[in-house]
């Protein structure tokens, strides 16, 4: 069997499992290439054969999304001809976007972030060397000043280890780990992280207090912005010390925590014990800038550098340079301060245009973190009712009576939220 074939194999038996639902955004081309270690000519081939088939389909400059042809041949193999046509016919232009979570233009710092870069190129004598395995040392410094600012997360540059994306950061930790091969995930959503540890042999279930590893992102319990509470938090912690269960603290989306209470770290809690900590700057500064970091469980730094050797720097030398000084001028905290302003102020406005026009038909939910709000219609069947009406949403169900829909406000302009509820209600 040809790559290509072998990722068009993959991605179908993902949809026909569920685990890729309809509706759902494909990972990019270079998401693809990147987490299953292929040529970009492979994916771009089996994506072709994929959209020629049906199963998926594009969207002008947002990207590829699941059609429904997997859930219904999964009812009625004698089906299948009749929805890939059916598929084709449900691309349309879209409007309104309130399916992608990316980057409002205005909290940008791409200019800023340029100039860093420019910095960073310019200096020679550190590009024409292979970077630092662990991660460049000014950054980590600079890290492990941020976490302890923003986080009160206090530990050593040596507890931290640089990476491009958490793939690469858990490759490294579940080499680390001892004990039973069990990890529990709290959704099916996190996919890319179970298929590491799958092919690691290791047993991969969903809200399994009894696994070995526990995976949860206290500040994105939800899709919608749930954050975990202090007494669920206190009972994890506790859990976990009684039973010698080594926690993942997946930091997503704290940085846009819009509750006035404090969500304090998993790993502050306990000092690093039994608790590993990952954390992301391309959510906060530029989608672009693929720089992750894991800050090792209390215990584990001797058993790191006894591996480190193996495992070469994935993220780019360059950019680490360029965010280690972003960070020592204090550009980021100024920066997630006005971004956090604006991105509130956004979703308070979006969620009171969805309760002037939607309360009536939709249960309304918004969380306190992040820019997605959730629209749970006791109706059902109407999914191709929304595609066809030109505003991109993602459907995380739809079954007889009820269909739960996901809306990010994060890239619409505010001019035209409202116009884009307005024409979805028109749909349901």
């Amino acid at each position: 069997m040809k790559v290509y074939e072998k990722i068009y194999k993959y991605y179908v038996d993902k949809m026909m499992d569920g685990t890729l639902s309809t509706d759902d955004k494909m990972p990019s081309l270079r998401e693809s290439e990147r987490i299953l270690n292929v040529s970009r000519t492979s994916v771009e081939n089996a994506y072709m054969q994929l959209a020629a088939d049906g199963y998926i389909y594009s969207v002008e400059k947002v990207g590829f999304f699941v059609s429904d042809m997997a859930q219904r041949m999964s009812k009625s193999k004698s089906q299948k001809e009749d929805q890939a046509s059916i598929s084709k016919k449900n691309q349309v232009k879209i409007k309104y976007d309130l399916a992608t979570i990316g980057e409002d233009k205005r909290c940008s710092c791409l200019e800023l972030w340029r100039r860093y870069m420019k910095s960073a190129l310019r200096q020679e004598d550190r590009l024409l060397s292979y970077g630092a395995n662990q991660g460049e040392e000014d950054l980590r410094e600079e890290i492990a000043s941020y976490v302890r600012r923003n986080r009160n997360i206090i530990c050593s540059q040596d507890d931290i280890v640089v990476g491009a994306g958490f793939q690469a950061l858990l490759i490294i930790l579940m080499g680390l780990i001892e004990g039973e091969k069990s990890i529990s995930f709290p959704t099916k959503e996190f996919a890319d992280g179970a298929e590491i540890f799958k092919a690691a042999d290791y047993k991969v279930s969903y809200r399994d207090k009894d696994s070995h590893v526990i995976y949860v992102t206290p500040s994105y319990m939800k899709k919608w912005g749930e954050i975990m509470t202090m007494k669920r938090r206190q009972e994890l912690i506790d859990h976990a010390k009684r039973d010698n269960h080594l926690i993942i603290e997946d930091d997503y989306q704290n940085e846009f925590v819009f509750s006035s209470k404090a969500t304090p770290s998993l790993y502050a809690m306990t000092g690093g014990e039994n608790v590993a900590f990952l954390g992301s700057f391309s959510r906060v500064l530029l989608p672009s800038v693929r720089i992750s970091y894991l800050i090792l469980p209390r215990g584990y730094r001797d058993r790191y550098l006894g591996v480190k050797a193996l495992y070469n720097q994935t993220a780019s030398k360059a950019e680490q340079i360029a965010l280690a000084q972003f960070l020592r001028d204090g550009h980021m905290g100024r920066h997630i301060r006005k971004t956090v302003r604006l991105y509130d102020d956004k979703r308070q406005k979006f969620y009171q245009l969805l309760k002037k026009h939607l309360s009536s038909q939709a249960q309304i939910l918004m969380g306190q973190s992040g820019m997605e709000l959730c629209l749970v219609i006791p109706k059902g069947n109407i999914g191709l009712a929304i595609r066809k009406s030109g505003v991109a949403v993602n459907i995380i169900e739809e079954k007889e009576g009820e269909t739960i829909l996901l809306l990010s406000c994060s890239i619409i302009e505010d001019e035209d939220m409202e116009k884009a509820i307005k024409t979805l209600k028109a749909a349901l």
